[in-house]
């Protein structure tokens, strides 16, 4: 998924409901590096894929245990929990593959794609493992463009929201910690 359009949702979504754009640069995150290591991993996988290089494939998962960390270390946040859950699943269902996303020929003719994206992602087979975690739900009506989700990027989208809105709308005393 794109996770920038789901922040800028959910960030419309909590100014809407009275939420304060100051109380997002108070997060308060560990492990913030994590996510630095995530980003360049995946980057750096996306570049090797464009050259069709097999470090690629493997790039995504390592990526992925790097914000698991990451996510352990703030399970306690809002959303974090399915977060974490969100992305466990997508990092199953890459590992019992081969280290590739698979994605449902369906799905992407659903959404009017020609092709698998190359590189990090595969083509959903009658051998795939773990099939229904795959990128086989189709939405056509995404911004920027229609896309190929897992059950595990709605997992992750949900707790985006949640954060966000927990974050923004949390009383300034407050601790903005809670399970959910």
């Amino acid at each position: 998924m794109t996770v920038f359009t789901e922040v800028a949702a959910a960030v419309l979504a909590a100014l809407l409901r009275g939420g304060k754009l100051a109380r997002l640069a108070a997060l308060d995150l560990r492990g913030v590096p994590l996510l630095f290591l995530t980003v360049s991993l995946r980057l750096l996988a996306d570049w090797l894929a464009t050259y069709r290089l097999p470090a690629a494939v493997w790039l995504q998962p390592v990526a992925y245990l790097a914000l698991g960390w990451f996510f352990i270390l703030n399970i306690r946040r809002a959303g974090f929990l399915p977060l974490g859950a969100g992305s466990a699943l997508n990092l199953l269902v890459m590992l019992f593959n081969g280290g590739a996303m698979p994605v449902s020929p369906d799905a992407l003719e659903a959404i009017g794609a020609a092709t698998v994206p190359q590189g990090t992602h595969t083509l959903l087979t009658g051998s795939t493992r773990l099939p229904f975690l795959a990128d086989v739900i189709p939405l056509r009506w995404h911004f920027p463009g229609p896309v190929v989700i897992s059950a595990g990027d709605i997992l992750i989208t949900l707790g985006v929201f949640l954060f966000i809105q927990r974050q923004m709308l949390a009383p300034q005393t407050g601790s903005p910690e809670s399970r959910w």
